[in-house]
């Protein structure tokens, strides 16, 4: 998905390294090799046209929006409090949480991670496998999370499915509770599960060099208020978002990193609406992720629009299934775009 395999993972175990019995120590060699590059592949999500009608049905966390001229005089500390106290109160009441993107000059794919390396005692080179699953594309993606579920699914400009993939807990033959990376990529004819066991130490702390810039990840809540708290952001007036007036934030990137984000949030939840990260090469178009983020109480409509979508993503009989250590992580891909 690039020509840095160091890059990519960095960014493959950084997505994972937040849910618990993924190896540390994958992630901790990834770190140390390309901290200043770890922005260049940013998991997605994003919303398929065979969404539309689950999402019609959920109802948003959040109140009635206020008018703009309730919004005069706010200052980024203020912004920033509010969200925190949001992001936080989102945390207790296990909402549910929907991350809808799309993407610019770019398309969703698979880095492949060999995961038996993370057995070795001394494990050398790189975990990515490349050119696995590399002809799969997707042009949207939606991202749910709940209660330690992550499911993604990949979708074509059309709305049709073309790969689930989802890190959660399973019941095994032998009838134990085991976390597993499990999914499908139809156009491939293949599936996976891939047991995610061997971690050998706690998830490194959230820090504001890994708080740039804001992803889809299943701590991506986290990431936000970490990104608000270490003053990332300055305020940029507001915008229409979705029918919302929102507050709109610029990322402040350190020099070098050459990345452009946009935060826009909602002034009646001060929880984020939308963000806008563009990555900027030297001899191609930037390729612009969107996040569109909903924050949906565990309601019986909600959970009922969750469940249709965990059986939309059904495996289909005659698939071939990739070896047990082999763990296919969804995400942007910028190498290049679906050829019609």
């Amino acid at each position: 998905m690039t020509n840095d395999a160091e890059e990519l993972l960095r960014e493959g175990i950084s997505r994972l390294a937040v849910d618990p019995g993924v190896p540390a120590r994958l992630a901790r060699r990834a770190r140390q090799r390309n901290r200043r590059r770890r922005i260049a592949i940013r998991s997605a999500a994003a919303a398929g046209t065979a969404m539309v009608a689950a999402v019609a049905v959920i109802t948003v966390i959040g109140a009635p929006q206020r008018s703009s001229s309730a919004l005069r005089g706010q200052t980024i500390a203020y912004v920033t409090s509010r969200a925190q106290h949001a992001l936080a109160a989102v945390a207790r009441e296990k909402a549910i949480e929907v991350v809808h993107a799309t993407a610019r000059n770019a398309v969703f794919g698979f880095t492949m991670l060999n995961l038996a390396l993370s057995k070795q005692p001394n494990p050398t080179g790189s975990a990515v496998l490349p050119g696995v699953l590399g002809n799969v594309r997707a042009q949207q993606m939606t991202t749910w999370f709940y209660r330690g579920l992550v499911l993604q699914e990949g979708f074509s400009a059309a709305g049709k499915l073309v790969f689930n993939s989802s890190i959660g807990t399973v019941t095994s033959p032998a009838g134990k509770q085991v976390l597993e990376g499990y999914g499908a990529a139809y156009p491939a004819r293949t599936r996976w599960r891939t047991p995610l066991i061997g971690q050998d130490g706690p998830a490194p702390k959230l820090t504001c060099a890994h708080a740039l810039p804001v992803p889809a990840t299943s701590n991506f809540r986290a990431t936000i208020a970490k990104a608000l708290s270490c003053k990332l952001f300055a305020l940029d007036g507001h915008q229409q978002v979705n029918g919302v007036n929102a507050i709109k934030l610029i990322l402040k990137p350190p020099p070098g990193i050459p990345i452009r984000q946009t935060l826009w949030v909602d002034p009646s939840t001060y929880l984020p609406l939308r963000t806008s990260t563009s990555f900027l090469a030297a001899h191609r178009p930037a390729s612009v992720l969107v996040n569109n983020y909903q924050w949906l109480p565990p309601t019986t409509a909600n959970l009922a629009a969750l469940r249709a979508t965990v059986r939309h993503a059904t495996i289909p009989p005659g698939f071939r299934k990739l070896p047990s250590a082999e763990l296919p992580l969804a995400g942007m891909d910028t190498s290049g775009t679906i050829k019609p």
